[in-house]
């Protein structure tokens, strides 16, 4: 958590309150629920893959969108490895950050 609590910071979003959210997948993903100093709701998902992320490892992302409330008006992704373009072309709403 406190790799991406730093990579937070770096880019200049203070999260007062964060919790981290289980996921039952065998893939490396780490998925946190927070509020920032604004008081508006953020969703941050950390994901940890060494190959380039595709348009197929983006169907994770949706699987986990759904069930998330709506008031999350935020949504940041952190990567550590490079985006398809496709992939960034469908992850226009989201900010997208690296380690």
């Amino acid at each position: 958590m406190k790799d991406v609590v730093d990579v937070l910071q770096k880019n200049g979003i203070i999260c007062k309150e964060l919790k981290k959210i289980n996921l039952n997948t065998r893939k490396k993903i780490k998925t946190y629920l927070g509020v920032n100093l604004k008081n508006e709701y953020c969703l941050v998902i950390a994901f940890y893959k060494k190959s380039r992320i595709l348009i197929k490892d983006l169907e994770i992302l949706k699987e986990i969108n759904f069930p998330v409330n709506f008031r999350y008006k935020k949504r940041i992704l952190i990567l550590n490895s490079q985006i398809c373009s496709k992939a960034k072309e469908e992850l226009k709403d989201w900010r997208i950050l690296w380690f």
